[in-house]
């Protein structure tokens, strides 16, 4: 899936029909579409697939986006940004970083940019995530009010319909599959929970350091299929612009489904 997402603008326009690239490089994968029905992939006449110019410039933004974020976070006291955010500031060899984890994988801010696995990062989407969230230095507590994606102002209706989307993924994945479930959030470091809700597995994630999701499951039953709700804190907004937000819960279900 991931090598046919590559071969998308991955800007999730939904002109495909899709709500997102991904959800239509899954599709592709599973014989159920076509890549040629996304508007921006073009054959050549060497039988390649390539991404219509036309779409060029909304990576272009991107990288724009995600290089003036850099520029700023840069700029940021990083013991004082490190210590607001939940990451971990180190100093080595007159070096300064800022180390945290996203979707459980780590990432450390330096004064050159975002690095992974000591690379530098060129997702231009992680990029702008990560430095969305530092340069916030969000200073709300956790509020322990769990609440919905669809919850924050200005939350567009498609977020909503994702939302609802996803959590269908996840129940149908794992519907009587249990073992497979408690596997799988071990796996993406989840940590079994006690909760707001009545369910029969409470799973929590850090999404980023101070933005946990809470994810709810409970087992089919003689009557019922699995279902799965997804909760988050209702301080998120304070930590990350919830476009991002949404962004990021769309990619721990991805991760979480494979």
């Amino acid at each position: 899936m991931i090598e046919i997402y590559k071969k998308l603008p991955k800007t999730n326009c939904g002109e495909c029909g899709d709500t997102t690239c991904t959800a239509f490089a899954l599709k592709v994968m599973n014989a159920c579409r076509k890549i040629q029905e996304c508007p921006y992939v073009v054959a050549t006449e060497d039988s390649n697939l390539v991404i219509n110019k036309a779409i060029a410039t909304m990576e272009d933004n991107y990288s724009r986006v995600s290089n003036e974020l850099e520029d700023e976070a840069k700029r940021l006291n990083f013991k004082e940004a490190s210590d607001a955010i939940g990451g971990r500031y180190e100093l080595k060899n007159e070096e300064e970083k800022i180390a945290l984890k996203m979707l459980n994988k780590p990432y450390e801010m330096r004064r050159k940019g975002l690095y992974e696995d000591g690379i530098y990062c060129l997702d231009s989407w992680s990029k702008i995530i990560i430095y969305d969230y530092i340069r916030r230095k969000g200073s709300r507590p956790l509020t322990g009010e769990w609440v919905t994606l669809g919850y924050f102002p200005n939350t567009a209706s498609h977020v909503k319909a994702f939302q609802r989307n996803a959590e269908e993924k996840i129940a149908a994945k794992f519907n009587n599959n249990k073992e497979g479930l408690l596997n799988r959030c071990k796996e993406l470091g989840g940590v079994s929970w006690q909760g707001k809700m009545n369910a029969d597995y409470i799973n929590k994630f850090d999404l980023l350091p101070k933005i946990p999701l809470y994810l709810c499951f409970w087992d089919a039953d003689d009557e019922f299929q699995a279902s799965c709700k997804l909760f988050l804190d209702s301080s998120a907004e304070d930590y990350i612009d919830i476009e991002y937000l949404a962004y990021l819960v769309e990619r721990f279900v991805e991760i979480f489904v494979q």
